[in-house]
């Protein structure tokens, strides 16, 4: 050990050789030390009431209750789940962007469809479908000068439902597609058929 002690610079040497050096402590400071603790007020609690919530204590529920709360819990998760799906509708898969491919065969490519709604007096409009999960900032309109609004939308060959959704709130079906039958809450939805290249 001393051996690396003598090969290392100086100056980090003498800092090893004070840090190794025995440290004594005078008993007076350690006296003064013990009353300034003792002299310091023991904590207290800040309030009953707040103790009462944090101190834990163990309580148990009989079976028969205990499985009436777990149904609660699993009800309030279903009803959120149909609130937050768009009217009950299960949520789809997100549509994964492809690129043109020469991989794909010309049926099963997507092909780009114009979605136009005339609505001059919105403020915005976005089509929502089966194909972006009914997600009503997934595809946004473009307002054009004579108050349609249109926008391209990626499709696969097959039928798509879908509606649009003016200033956010109102769902109003494609007057100039065909109507899907009703989706069993009151909502009336449009139809487009994308045929693949080859059909």
């Amino acid at each position: 050990m001393s051996d690396e002690l003598n090969s290392i610079d100086e100056s980090v040497r003498l800092i090893v050789m004070e840090a190794r050096r025995p440290v004594a402590i005078d008993p007076e400071a350690r006296r003064r030390l013990a009353e300034a603790l003792r002299a310091e007020p023991a904590p207290t609690r800040s309030s009953r009431v707040l103790s009462w919530f944090v101190e834990p204590r163990p309580f148990a529920l009989p079976p028969f209750t205990t499985a009436a709360l777990a149904a609660g819990l699993v009800g309030i998760g279903v009803l959120t789940g149909i609130a937050l799906n768009r009217d009950g509708r299960a949520p789809t898969e997100q549509p994964r962007a492809v690129a043109a491919s020469s991989q794909l065969p010309d049926s099963v490519a997507p092909r780009a469809i114009k979605f136009v709604l005339v609505a001059p007096q919105a403020a915005r409009v976005s089509v929502v479908g089966d194909f972006n999960g009914w997600d009503s900032a997934a595809t946004p309109a473009k307002r054009e000068a004579d108050g349609t609004w249109t926008t391209y939308v990626p499709l696969r060959p097959g039928r798509h439902i879908y509606s649009f959704v003016v200033d956010g709130t109102h769902f109003v079906s494609d007057p100039s597609a065909p109507i899907a039958p009703d989706d069993g809450y009151g909502q009336k939805n449009s139809v487009v058929v994308v045929a693949g290249a080859s059909s």
